[in-house]
């Protein structure tokens, strides 16, 4: 059965990755998505985007910034910690991208483990990236899926567990071939029920959408 994940949480109803996104997402998704971002502090935190510019009312390069300083934004961003306790109380699946490039570089991978040992949570998770050597780095993370999020690169070589492409991209021939590599495949941004519909019937493991109830009602999984 194919699995609905909310794109930065509920984002076509609430503030992409605020605390209202995800759990407004609990009942109409499988799971959630967020990028992860370092703070100045190295505080770990759900954003997309290098600046605050396009989806809060502060300006600024995200790295130059403390999470005192970040915190204060309307609306206001959630940890990385407090993303996974809403995750894990909801018993929800997961799929966290590590944005690079950046300043940290293998530091904010570094940071991730240290809060998932912490954590030892115990729900599906798939960790992806745009960067290699930050997929590479995220191989060790016990007991989960990683991906990198650039289609030349969805080889064994690179030991990705998930092909990760724009819908726009996909084929059926496609489809088969990442299963016939013993890999998933999980297809953004899918907000069109019938493009729902014909990747589902394909086989698409999962569909990450920023409607997830939509594309739910037209799979018929609600």
């Amino acid at each position: 059965m194919t699995r609905v994940i909310a794109h930065r949480g509920y984002s076509a109803k609430y503030p992409e990755m605020s605390r209202e996104a995800y759990i407004n997402a609990i009942p109409v998704s499988d799971g959630f998505e967020c990028d992860l971002h370092l703070t100045s502090d190295l505080k770990l935190f759900c954003w997309h985007d290098d600046t605050m510019d396009r989806t809060s009312n502060m300006s600024g390069d995200v790295h130059e910034m403390t999470w005192n300083q970040i915190s204060q934004a309307t609306p206001q961003p959630i940890l990385f910690k407090e993303f996974m306790e809403i995750a894990i109380s909801a018993g929800k699946d997961v799929l966290i991208e590590t944005k690079h490039p950046q300043k940290f570089k293998g530091l904010l991978e570094q940071r991730l483990k240290e809060e998932l040992d912490l954590l030892q949570p115990k729900i599906d998770m798939s960790f992806m990236s745009f960067d290699p050597k930050a997929v590479w780095r995220m191989r060790n993370f016990p007991g989960r899926k990683v991906q990198l999020l650039e289609k030349k690169y969805y080889v064994p070589k690179f030991h990705a567990d998930v092909v990760a492409p724009y819908w726009k991209e996909v084929t059926k021939e496609w489809v088969d071939q990442v299963h016939n590599r013993g890999q998933e495949m999980y297809v953004w941004t899918v907000n069109d029920p019938e493009v729902a519909k014909r990747l589902a019937g394909w086989g698409v493991d999962t569909l990450i959408s920023d409607n997830p109830e939509l594309i739910k009602e037209a799979l018929n999984l609600n």
